[in-house]
């Protein structure tokens, strides 16, 4: 984007691979050191589709203590109009340590390795439901799908990044956190800064200059993000689910 004379080039990645290409010949040494320090999980997402209804009494949880399952969601619950006909589609996602321990080429996943994740997930299921292993209707259709970099494990804990004499910025959701809020509030907080860095002229750009020095700290949060103002309500023990939902 432009003014006049100035001009600025904006990056919003999170898939630090893809990241690291677009800053390699980009002449940003900063950015690019600052983007090499982001570090990222690995998840498997399962898509089993059963012929009925799981013994399930909710539509989506977070799962606790259970390695291969960190959320499992209906999807069918999505589609009003099928939820009493048609397949009943649930997604799970697998934790972050089971996603890097059975870590593969993503775009191109072993049967093997496909197979074994699969029947882990699903085992995984029945442990957080408390039920017997094996009593879990099978799925007559499952796709596993390794989400190679998922979620951000770290994060400099800053709204963007700006280099002014680079006329660069850097915006998403790692920066702040690790959810779709994290992200509005990034992009929104790089186009004011580029607003008033314009606004200035740019005649005095090292006052412009924001994220480039920071030091990434851990980032908590669920296995598949962080969702501000969520609260967790934990179910009755006496129903033996490990779950908190």
């Amino acid at each position: 984007m432009g003014n006049g004379s100035l001009s600025v080039s904006i990056c919003y990645t999170r898939v630090g691979k893809c990241a690291n290409r677009l800053l390699a010949s980009s002449g940003l040494p900063l950015v690019a050191r600052q983007m090499k320090k982001l570090e990222l999980s690995s998840i498997w997402a399962l898509l089993a589709a059963f012929e009925d209804p799981l013994p399930i009494p909710f539509e989506g949880a977070f799962v606790k203590g259970v390695d291969s399952i960190s959320w499992m969601a209906n999807n069918t619950k999505k589609l009003l109009h099928l939820q009493n006909s048609g397949p009943h589609c649930w997604t799970f996602f697998s934790t972050a340590a089971f996603g890097k321990r059975n870590k593969v080429p993503q775009e191109n996943i072993p049967t093997v390795t496909a197979e074994k994740v699969k029947e882990a997930m699903l085992a995984g299921v029945e442990t957080a439901l408390g039920i017997s292993a094996g009593s879990l209707n099978r799925p007559f259709y499952t796709r596993v799908q390794l989400w190679g970099a998922a979620l951000p494990t770290n994060t400099p804990g800053i709204p963007c990044i700006f280099d002014p004499h680079g006329r660069a910025g850097i915006c998403g959701d790692w920066l702040l956190g690790s959810s779709l809020e994290s992200a509005f509030l990034s992009g929104m907080a790089l186009a004011n800064h580029i607003a008033d860095y314009f606004q200035s002229g740019g005649v005095r750009p090292d006052e412009f200059a924001v994220g480039l020095h920071e030091e990434f700290q851990p980032l908590e949060g669920h296995d598949i993000g962080q969702f501000p103002g969520l609260g967790s309500k934990k179910m009755d023990e006496a129903q033996a689910y490990q779950l908190s939902i």
